[in-house]
């Protein structure tokens, strides 16, 4: 058909196509706006790198996390003229920690740190190979000797042994030699016992041997995580701090499995949060411009794709400003500082763009908006289903409030 024969548009058809360019535009500037969010989680990345790297270079000069591993018992026995080292595990170990935790600063941040008193009772039975060996060595490892407040003594059966610090091309350990009690036999049990004083960062984990092991560990440090392996069998964790403790069977445990422990989880580091939050924002820019869209549908009012493109740009330096306050300040005020700050710069901003009262109603959307993200940033287990439910109502509501706008056009 000639240009020139087209039919004009109807006055219906011009309505619709109206709003229907808004839309687009509207899409392509929030579509834009993923660039600077990406941009902003980039910024908490690495920003909890530099906080990590802090936290290395504490480590390094104090010292790192802590794996205790059990005693063993390397005999070395001559047969047919060919001496051999044989290994024999812990029987049963028992370890308690009394653990103190403190806080080291290096710059903005903080790095938990700890001294314990660690006690290890284990027992040792009496084989072929300990009756029949020449020499006896009880070695046992820790993984940063630079904890150590100074090299212990080990007890084993009623006679004290200096333990000495020695390397191999895996790691370092201690080791002394001993003696088997006179009249022991096959099957008998040997004790030994050690106090260790370590201090480390973050971590203190143990390895479980033998036929069973028992760890309890108590501290006043209110934030535990538990981590390892295996589970407390029973814990109690409160503001005054927490105990827990664990039963490993033999059997229970696999090759290097059978680890078990507790990490002091530090409740400041805002950095995962900060992270989730901005993980929800492009739905929030999504939800304000469908909000400014249906103020423009229903009063109106225009809101020009510029006007759109900085109320986005406002609404993703909110993110920005949630990072920079939390690192100083608890995450929950950072949160309402950075939401207040941007709610009361974008509600004025609504008031020039509109002057209208649907200004207010803008203002208060948003703030609704964030009170329900904080909400499900805290709810972690139920945030999927419950932020579902949530657009769902939201998207109920725009329904029924768009129902009359083509009797209103």
């Amino acid at each position: 058909m000639d240009a020139n024969n087209q039919k004009p548009l109807t006055a219906t058809e011009n309505r619709a196509k109206k709003p229907g360019r808004k839309i687009a535009i509207i899409a392509s500037i929030a579509l834009l706006l993923l660039i600077p969010l990406m941009l902003v989680q980039g910024l908490i990345d690495d920003r909890e790198e530099t906080n990590k790297k802090a936290k290395r270079e504490v480590s390094r000069s104090y010292a790192g996390t802590q794996t205790i591993t059990a005693p063993t018992i390397h005999s070395k026995v001559k047969r047919d003229s060919v001496c051999k080292t044989y290994k024999t595990e812990s029987t049963t170990i028992d370890y308690r920690a009394d653990v103190k935790t403190d806080v080291l600063h290096r710059s903005i941040y903080d790095i938990i740190v700890y001294n314990s008193a660690i006690d290890i009772i284990g027992t040792i039975e009496v084989d072929e190979n300990l009756l029949n060996s020449h020499e006896n060595t009880l070695c046992f490892f820790i993984s940063d000797f630079k904890g150590l407040y100074r090299i212990p003594d080990v007890e084993i059966g009623e006679k004290r042994y200096q333990l000495q610090k020695k390397s191999d091309s895996y790691n370092d350990y201690f080791e002394t030699t001993f003696d088997i009690p006179a009249g022991c036999k096959l099957g008998d049990t040997i004790s030994y016992s050690l106090t260790l004083n370590i201090k480390g960062t973050e971590e203190l984990t143990f390895k479980a041997s033998g036929k069973e092991t028992t760890l309890a560990i108590c501290s006043p440090y209110p934030h535990p995580s538990f981590k390892g392996d295996f589970l407390p069998e029973s814990r109690e964790v409160g503001e005054a701090g927490f105990s827990a403790t664990w039963r490993v069977l033999g059997i229970n445990t696999n090759g290097n499995s059978g680890y078990m422990g507790v990490r002091f989880v530090d409740p400041a580091n805002s950095y995962q949060q900060s992270m989730r939050s901005a993980k929800y924002g492009i739905i929030i820019i999504i939800m304000v411009f469908i909000a400014g869209l249906l103020v423009e549908l229903l009063t109106k009012r225009e809101i020009h794709p510029v006007q759109y493109t900085i109320i986005g740009v406002s609404l993703v330096l909110f993110y920005s400003l949630l990072l920079s306050f939390s690192e100083f300040i608890p995450f929950g005020i950072s949160y309402a500082l950075a939401a207040a700050m941007t709610i009361s710069a974008l509600t004025l901003y609504f008031k020039a763009i509109l002057k209208h009262k649907s200004a207010y109603v803008l203002g208060a959307f948003l703030t609704l908006v964030y009170i329900i993200n904080y909400i499900l940033l805290q709810m972690e287990t139920y945030a999927l289903i419950a932020g579902s439910i949530t657009l769902f109502v939201m998207l109920c509501v725009m329904m029924y409030l768009t129902t009359g706008i083509n009797n209103k056009n």
